[in-house]
C-alpha cells in the first residue's frame, strides 16, 4: 500500500508539473492569461492533451516527451495542411519539441456521437463523409510524403506485420494460456506476413483510424487527428480499422454499403485488388486490436480496452468462421476458435474482474 501511495504521489507531482508547464507555454503563445485550461481524458497514449481558452477561442495543447513521435506528427501535419486536408494546423511548438499548440476542430469525437445517437442517419452520413475524406487524403498525399520521417515504421512490411501478429500471440493468446503448436503457428505467421506485405494498392496508412480519432464540428464536418503512426501500407487497411472497430459495432449492412461506396471512389481497374486485400486487412487488424486489448486492458487495466474485448473477439471469430482461406492457416484458425470456448470466456471474465 505504501508503494502504491508513493507511486500515486509521484505521478500527481509529475502531472501537475506538466500542467503548469503546458499552461505557461500556452499563455506565452496567446500573450495573456488563459481564460480556462483543462486536461482532456487520456486513452491508450502517454500523450497529455489540454484544452486552453483565450477569450472566445479554444486551442488544443499537447505535452509528449517522445520527441520522435512529436516530430512525425508535426511533419505530417505540415504536409497535410499544405495540401488543405481535414487535419489540425500546428500553431506553435516549444524549443524542446515536447509541447505544441493545435487548432481546435470540434468538441466531440465521432465515437462520442455514436455512443449518444447510436446508428442514426446522421452517424451514417458522417461515416460516409469520413470514407470520402480518407480517400481524398490517400489520393492527395500520393508521392508527397517522405516516409523516412515517419514515427515507428516507413511501411507496413515484414517488421510491423510480424509485430502485430506477435502482439496478438503474446498479450491475448499467451496471457489466456491457450494451447497451440508453436512452430506451426509461427510458420503460418510467416506466410501471412509475406501475403499482407504485398497487398495493393498502397497509400498512406494512418494506422489507428477509428471513430475516437475523428472530430466532428458544429457544421458536421469531420477532421482526422492522432495520425503520428502513419506509414505506407494497403489502402483498405484504414477502411477496415474504421468500419470494423469493436466500439462502434456498425450493422453488417452498413459495413457492406460503406465498403461498396469506398470501392466506388476508385477506378474499376483498382477495385479487384482492393477487394482481394480486404479479408487479409480484416484478419491482421482484428488480431492486432485484440493484442492491444490484451496489453492495454488485461495488463494495464484500462477500462476502454477491457470493455471492448468481447466485441473484438466476436469480430475476429465471426470473420474467421466465414473466411475461405482458413484451411491454409489451420493452427491460427484453431487458436481463434478457442477464444469463444466457455473456459476461455471464464478466464477473460476472471481477469477483467480481478
Amino acid at each position: 500500500l505504501r508503494c502504491l501511495i508513493n507511486s500515486l504521489t509521484l505521478w500527481l507531482k509529475e502531472f501537475f508539473m506538466h500542467l503548469s508547464t503546458a499552461k505557461t507555454f500556452f499563455e506565452e503563445f496567446i500573450g495573456s492569461p488563459a481564460a480556462d485550461f483543462q486536461v482532456l481524458q487520456q486513452s491508450g497514449s502517454s500523450r497529455i492533451n489540454f484544452i486552453g481558452k483565450s477569450h472566445n477561442q479554444d486551442f488544443i495543447i499537447t505535452y509528449n516527451e517522445n520527441i520522435r513521435e512529436n516530430e512525425a506528427f508535426l511533419y505530417l501535419s505540415e504536409e497535410f495542411s499544405a495540401l488543405k486536408l481535414n487535419t489540425p494546423k500546428i500553431l506553435a511548438v516549444n524549443e524542446e519539441k515536447t509541447l505544441y499548440v493545435q487548432e481546435f476542430l470540434g468538441k466531440n469525437t465521432l465515437s462520442e456521437i455514436i455512443s449518444t445517437e447510436g446508428h442514426s442517419e446522421r452517424v451514417k452520413s458522417l461515416v460516409k463523409q469520413t470514407l470520402e475524406k480518407l480517400f481524398t487524403l490517400q489520393q492527395k498525399t500520393e508521392g508527397k510524403i517522405d516516409f523516412r520521417r515517419t514515427f515507428e515504421y516507413e511501411a507496413y512490411d515484414n517488421l510491423p506485420i510480424t509485430h502485430d501478429l506477435y502482439y496478438f500471440k503474446n498479450f491475448m493468446v499467451d496471457v489466456l494460456e491457450l494451447p497451440y503448436h508453436k512452430s506451426s503457428l509461427l510458420k503460418e505467421f510467416q506466410t501471412l506476413t509475406t501475403k499482407i506485405e504485398h497487398l495493393a494498392p498502397k497509400t498512406i496508412m494512418l494506422r489507428d483510424f477509428q471513430s475516437r480519432n475523428i472530430l466532428v464540428n458544429e457544421e458536421n464536418q469531420v477532421f482526422f487527428i492522432d495520425y503520428q503512426s502513419a506509414m505506407l501500407g494497403p489502402a483498405v487497411y484504414d477502411v477496415v480499422s474504421f468500419l470494423f472497430q469493436a466500439k462502434a459495432n456498425f450493422p453488417a449492412e452498413w459495413k457492406t454499403e460503406m465498403l461498396d461506396f469506398y470501392f466506388s471512389l476508385w477506378d474499376s481497374e483498382t477495385q479487384p485488388a482492393l477487394k482481394e486485400a480486404l479479408p487479409y486487412c480484416q484478419l491482421i487488424r482484428f488480431l492486432q486490436v485484440l493484442g492491444a486489448y490484451g496489453f492495454r486492458g488485461l495488463i494495464q487495466r484500462k477500462a476502454h480496452f477491457l470493455s471492448s474485448i468481447g466485441q473484438g473477439i466476436k469480430n475476429l471469430t465471426d470473420f474467421s468462421a466465414n473466411w475461405q482461406e482458413n484451411t491454409a492457416f489451420p493452427e491460427l484458425y484453431s487458436v481463434i476458435k478457442k477464444l469463444n470456448e466457455p473456459d476461455t470466456q471464464k478466464k477473460i471474465n476472471a481477469l477483467i474482474s480481478g
